[in-house]
């Protein structure tokens, strides 16, 4: 009988910790005044580190995300560098610049320019009916009924059971587990953590590059 009662009160404990997991401020997310009521500024912006376990962290580049209301839904401007140096003189740089619209917490459209240390190519996103058009890095195009973009920013992307990579194209498979009170965890053919506060506002993100290094985003204005 004790037994069965602890069972009980940890099922409980559990259930209690996921559903608190997404306890976000959800009358301002599903609001016509969403991002803007989560972001005061309108904007939020990253700047980005870099280190190997074990040793000290530097910064490479930043990150920064812009809203803008319209009389329609809301546009999203992003922008991004990294430059991180290699060999002996080299330098290896990525850039990234996008725009999207946004109708009632669902993507309209898309346009991602990216440069991959020269390698320029542009991802872009269509919605069509209740359908997703793709564009991919290679060119190739796909059609998808369900996936959402890995913006970040918008807490429905711990919702997702796909993710569209929007630095390839790529629509991808993942599992979601939480790690602790504000952070996630993302695996499948596209890995990161990502965190955000009580109120659903995106505020970290890590990841690896490569077998080496980590990539970490540490917010500039999330107080």
């Amino acid at each position: 009988m004790y037994l069965t009662k602890l069972i009980i009160i940890k099922a409980s404990i559990i259930v209690y910790f996921l559903n608190s997991a997404l306890a976000f401020d959800e009358s301002c997310i599903n609001s016509n005044n969403f991002p803007f009521c989560l972001y005061k500024d309108s904007e939020i912006s990253f700047k980005i580190l870099r280190y190997e376990e074990g040793e000290d962290k530097e910064e490479v580049g930043w990150h920064k995300v812009k809203f803008n209301k319209l009389k329609n839904g809301y546009e999203v401007i992003t922008n991004g560098y990294v430059e991180v140096p290699y060999l002996l003189l080299l330098e290896y740089v990525f850039q990234y610049s996008a725009k999207s619209l946004w109708i009632d917490n669902n993507l309209q459209s898309y346009e991602g320019k990216v440069d991959d240390d020269g390698d320029e190519y542009t991802i872009s996103i269509n919605k069509i009916n209740n359908e997703l058009k793709i564009t991919d890095k290679d060119g190739e195009t796909k059609i998808v009924n369900s996936a959402f973009p890995s913006v970040h920013w918008h807490p429905h992307e711990l919702k997702a059971k796909t993710i569209i990579n929007l630095l390839t194209g790529d629509v991808v498979d993942i599992s979601i587990s939480r790690i602790d009170n504000n952070t996630w965890y993302f695996d499948g053919e596209i890995k990161y953590f990502i965190s955000f506060d009580e109120s659903g506002k995106w505020t970290g993100l890590k990841f690896k590059p490569d077998e080496d290094s980590i990539m970490e985003y540490i917010c500039d204005n999330c107080n």
